[in-house]
């Protein structure tokens, strides 16, 4: 399975491969593979055992790029997406070499063989076989089928898709969650500037009601004879003052003369 780049001759490839047919063919796939799938294997075309194996071939990944990016560069290639499509290459080997996103790629791709083999009833290897190094060529009679490779191939875009519409909705409903809260408080802000309005609309109606509270002599006034009626009621005399006591004698003295 692996694939031997010490004998690629540049100049060879590029006088039997770099047509114009094919600069442009490849321009394409990478572009059109790019609004179905996030899966970079699909993008470096690598061998089709990697999605019954899931053992990326570092070498298998790095002779890609070199081919498809000798076909792709914008000085050799003059499609007008031929920019787009070199980045497009550039980020898939990039992700591909990366060892921590190379783990989440692979167990995307084992989700996707593993739902496949389950609904024709295959069995694949094991997850032992796939961490122990065992020899896959027993299961050379899968990866061999290339309508079984490309049933997996599309599993794994629909779970891609899928990933992506869960995405959309967390972030949608994020969005929807702040806009939200920002309508509520505009709405907050809007109702205290109107009350502010309010109050400073009335506010000389405010002061003129105080001004003429102030001038009809500000506490209610008691009318004449209250006073008078409550000492009578209270045993004395209207109109009278109350005389200090005169000591009785022998007794203690009501009030200490002065």
């Amino acid at each position: 399975m692996a694939n031997n780049d010490d004998d690629f001759d540049v100049d060879t490839f590029l006088r039997l491969e770099a047509t114009s047919f094919n600069q442009d063919k490849e321009v394409l796939r990478i572009c059109n593979l790019q609004e179905t799938t996030r899966n970079p294997l699909e993008i470096l075309d690598h061998p089709p055992a990697v999605y019954i194996t899931l053992r990326i071939e570092d070498r298998a990944v790095k002779l890609a790029y070199r081919k498809k990016s000798l076909l792709l560069h914008p000085d050799k290639c003059k499609h007008p997406r031929a920019q787009e499509s070199f980045d497009i290459l550039k980020k898939a080997e990039t992700e591909v070499m990366d060892l921590d996103l190379r783990k989440g790629l692979l167990a995307f791709l084992r989700n996707a063989r593993d739902a496949v083999l389950k609904r024709r009833n295959l069995k694949g290897p094991t997850l032992d076989e796939e961490t122990e190094g065992d020899d896959m060529m027993k299961h050379a009679h899968l990866w061999s089928d290339p309508e079984l490779v490309g049933l997996i191939k599309l599993e794994a875009r629909k779970m891609s898709g899928d990933d992506q519409n869960r995405i959309k909705i967390r972030m949608k409903n994020e969005f929807d969650r702040r806009n939200t809260e920002a309508e509520e408080k505009m709405a907050e802000r809007r109702a205290k500037v109107e009350h502010d309005k309010a109050w400073e609309a009335t506010r000389e109606e405010r002061v003129g009601s105080w001004r003429k509270f102030n001038e009809k002599g500000g506490k209610k006034k008691k009318k004449k004879g209250e006073d008078d009626d409550l000492l009578a009621m209270m045993g004395g005399k209207a109109g009278a003052k109350k005389k200090p006591g005169i000591p009785k004698p022998g007794g203690p003295p009501r009030h200490m003369p002065y």
